[in-house]
């Protein structure tokens, strides 16, 4: 089951945090969906994955805002 946590009043750079600390206390293996409002937050995360090694599943823009899909990496 994938949860999904709606961030978009929340803009760059606290979206990102907000971000780190779900994925982070989640378990490995688990999905989560983020709505973002602000295209600042989309290049945070794709610089964000970069640097944990969580896995990203998908950006979609849906017309004012992303769906995005991160997956925390294994153990």
């Amino acid at each position: 089951m994938t949860r999904t946590v709606d961030l978009r009043g929340i803009r760059s750079p606290r979206t990102i945090v907000q971000i780190a600390k779900l994925v982070n206390k989640s378990p490995p293996g688990e999905t989560i969906s983020f709505l973002i409002g602000d295209k600042e937050s989309v290049d945070d995360v794709y610089e964000w994955i970069g640097r944990t090694g969580h896995i990203l599943k998908s950006i979609s823009e849906k017309g004012g805002y992303w769906l995005i899909e991160i997956t925390r990496k294994g153990a």
